[in-house]
């Protein structure tokens, strides 16, 4: 006889489809505990609302109202609700994830950024360290020569090895030392001079020359006047935004851009410096206000000074005791010079991946202790051992007689590109 299974009609069974993967609602009942009987070979067994019984090879099973099918470990409500929670679990991983990776990234940069600028104070004083050293180096060598500067072959472009330093496993320091000197004075320049170096150096033509000189001489002279091709505060104010004639000298070559027709010719759109500019800055400085120094001068103001004042610049370092020149050719005027009167300093320090850079404008001063040359070692530049410390007032500064005046003085900064000297190529040496 076959197995029949007895069902009512009113029970609300979840049935799987294996095929469709579809559930249908089944409502749970609570499973109780079961009992069994023997009885003249008959077999029961019952349980809550249902028996299962097997008499004469029969099987027989009934369910009551409200009994359901097992469905296995999980129902399938129970599967799809696990694999909701799993997705979001990972989604919420992810996000972590991406938060925590994002802030670190944004700490390590903010970390490098105070290390730039929060030195310890030993990477700090160690690199005001060097200057002093850089500047020791230098007045040593001057007062060998008394108190002339020409060129670093005398011995003071290498301030570490001359003076025996030892620098700390870790620690990386360069120095360098170069003569700003070897310009044309923009500032104090005549306009005739300036003229030559924008037509004949620069290749602009005559209208635009007169203009460009015209127009400088007027933002640096202290009146009003406005010369012929020069413009005066009166037309800066019509710009937008308006704007002031300085009435004094230039800070730096970038104020240029404030300039009428200096804007135009080197300057783009955006007031970027051009490369007219570029060839500008390598011929001329607004910090030098003396001559120039012929030993650091690029080739181009050579053959300009040379035109000027009838002397030949392809002979001019022939035949020399030293590698530089001691005084000027005999028929040079006086805008040429072979002495320094203002040095770059530029100190770099490295500990770590962390840079460090000081940059100093120096004007030496040899003169009083060359003449005197009373100065002892180990005391006070100007003054003997009975010397009381003199600080405060400009007066006593300068009665200090210190051999060095700071002009600028930045860090972080190298103090603008390097240009060459035409002397190292004419002499076959290198720099």
């Amino acid at each position: 006889m076959t197995p029949e299974s007895h069902l009512n009609e009113k029970d609300d069974l979840r049935i799987v489809h294996r095929r469709s993967g579809r559930c249908a609602s089944m409502p749970h009942s609570t499973p109780s505990s079961p009992r069994a009987s023997l009885a003249g070979g008959a077999l029961s067994l019952s349980l809550a609302g249902g028996a299962l019984s097997l008499a004469g090879g029969a099987l027989s099973l009934s369910l009551a109202e409200g009994v359901t099918r097992p469905q296995g470990r999980h129902s399938c409500a129970q599967r799809k609700q696990r694999g909701s929670v799993l997705v979001a679990v990972l989604a919420i991983i992810l996000v972590i994830t991406f938060m925590v990776t994002r802030f670190m990234s944004e700490a390590v940069e903010d970390l490098e950024y105070r290390a730039i600028f929060n030195e310890p104070s030993d990477v700090r004083a160690f690199a005001y360290g060097m200057l002093e050293v850089a500047l020791a180096t230098v007045q040593e060598v001057a007062l060998i020569d008394d108190g002339k500067l020409y060129a670093g072959e005398q011995g003071w472009s290498d301030p570490i090895n001359y003076a025996g330093i030892i620098i700390p496993n870790g620690w990386s320091v360069s120095i360098s030392i170069r003569d700003e000197g070897g310009k044309l004075p923009l500032n104090t320049m005549s306009e005739e001079l300036l003229n030559k170096l924008l037509e004949q150096q620069l290749d602009l033509d005559f209208g635009t020359t007169r203009e460009l000189s015209s127009t400088l001489s007027d933002w640096i002279d202290e009146d009003d006047k406005r010369r012929l091709n020069g413009a005066e505060s009166d037309e800066y104010l019509r710009n937008n935004p308006p704007y002031r004639a300085a009435n004094a000298p230039l800070q730096s070559l970038e104020e240029l851009r404030l300039l009428k027709v200096w804007e135009d010719e080197f300057f783009d759109e955006a007031g970027i410096p051009n490369e007219l500019f570029m060839q500008l800055s390598g011929l001329v400085s607004v910090m030098n206000t003396g001559s120039v120094n012929l030993n650091s001068a690029p080739a181009e103001l050579l053959e300009l000074l040379a035109r000027q004042d009838g002397w030949q610049d392809d002979y001019l370092f022939d035949g020399l005791e030293e590698p530089y020149l001691k005084k000027p050719p005999e028929s040079a005027g006086q805008i040429s010079g072979v002495e320094i009167s203002l040095l770059r300093i530029t100190i770099n320090l490295k500990r770590g991946d962390v840079p460090f850079t000081i940059s100093a404008l120096v004007e030496p001063n040899f003169s009083a202790q060359s003449g005197s040359g009373s100065t002892a070692s180990g005391s006070v530049p100007g003054g003997g051992s009975e010397s009381k410390p003199k600080t405060g007032s400009a007066e006593e500064q300068d009665a200090m007689q210190l051999p060095f005046k700071i002009l600028q003085l930045s860090e972080y900064t190298q103090g603008g590109p390097k240009t060459p000297s035409a002397r190292y190529s004419a002499m076959d040496i290198g720099e």
